[in-house]
């Protein structure tokens, strides 16, 4: 997978993540189209961050191991965690003190002890993984917890094949945790998509060779996939938990089989031909302030309907969120660079 390609795959799927939660403050009949289409695809959008996420740890520990075959774990691994675990809690310390900057702006700064209340039912709400309006990046907290996972497995036991179940072992346990304590859906939902990115990236050759000749049949299984994943969405979370654990399947062999073939049909080969030009450079620069969009959309979303600015219209609060965040990611990503990537 060309990495041109899995960044411009970024930033389109980020916007479907911002239109999602602009409509949780939309009314049922505010929903336009484009919100509802963001509705039923975020899902899968997190599906992709996360399969991405383990796919380029683990292809960097590929090619590291094959640039220096005869250095040792202790060396090849020295201070990877801490450089992680920091360019993961960096952003989010940057973004947690600038939504409570919004925060205290959206009820107006003479009605601070509002603020304050609102502060305090965000932090009660954080602890049963809630996304809030402080909390957005519940994702980088997950992504924390598998990165550690990803280091012991791969750092402390020799052979890959065993390694990847140990890193499944704990994020299974990581997820029983999660439904234990009472956090959202979404602890639970998402986490396997990440081995399921390690184990893609370990075998790619091989399962490359078979989607690709056999992809005339796969184009069925796709569609079957993606009739399995849409009734999961529109039904949830009104059906029965073992279906519902079925249907969860279709998460994990998507990302394989749309990668996989979108190579295999040619388009990652037309993007790459067309990536420097107008859509394709529009799409690779979103995919450069994915993060920032993604940690700075849900000040702006929670912003322009509070208090202070409240705006009626669903298609110009649309506009103006999607504006706001988006220039300010780039502003962010450009000018404090420094403050927010490790």
């Amino acid at each position: 997978m060309p990495k041109e390609f899995s960044v411009a795959l970024k930033g389109a799927l980020s916007l479907f993540i911002v239109g999602t939660h602009i409509s949780s403050l939309c009314q049922p009949d505010e929903a336009l189209l484009w919100l509802r289409l963001c509705n039923l695809l975020t899902p899968l959008a997190l599906v992709f961050f996360f399969f991405l996420s383990g796919y380029g740890l683990m292809t960097q520990l590929r090619l590291r191991t094959l640039r220096t075959p005869t250095t040792s774990p202790a060396a090849l691994w020295a201070g990877w965690l801490p450089r992680r675990l920091w360019g993961l809690l960096k952003p989010f310390l940057f973004f947690f003190l600038l939504a409570v900057l919004f925060l205290f702006a959206g009820f107006g700064f003479d009605h601070i002890p509002q603020a304050l209340v609102q502060l305090k039912i965000n932090f009660i709400i954080w602890k049963v993984g809630i996304p809030g309006p402080l909390a957005a990046a519940w994702y980088l907290l997950e992504l924390m917890a598998l990165y550690v996972f990803f280091y012991f497995s791969f750092r402390y036991v020799r052979r890959w094949g065993r390694a990847m179940l140990v890193l499944i072992l704990l994020t299974l346990l990581l997820m029983l945790v999660a439904w234990q304590v009472g956090f959202g859906y979404y602890w639970i939902r998402y986490p396997l998509c990440f081995s399921v990115g390690v184990v893609y990236a370990i075998y790619e050759r091989s399962i490359y060779k078979q989607i690709k000749a056999y992809r005339i049949l796969c184009l069925p299984a796709v569609l079957l996939l993606m009739g399995v994943y849409i009734w999961s969405v529109l039904t949830f979370p009104n059906h029965p938990i073992m279906l519902m654990l079925a249907s969860h399947l279709a998460y994990f062999a998507l990302p394989v089989m749309l990668t996989a073939l979108s190579k295999a049909w040619g388009a990652t080969d037309l993007f790459m031909r067309r990536a420097h030009g107008p859509v394709g450079s529009a799409l690779m620069w979103l995919g450069g302030i994915s993060l920032e969009t993604y940690l700075l959309h849900m000040s702006f979303v929670n912003f322009f309907r509070s208090p202070v600015i409240y705006i009626q219209s669903p298609l110009l609060y649309l506009v103006v969120v999607y504006t706001a965040t988006i220039f300010g990611a780039y502003l962010i990503a450009r000018y404090l660079r420094v403050l927010v990537r490790a």
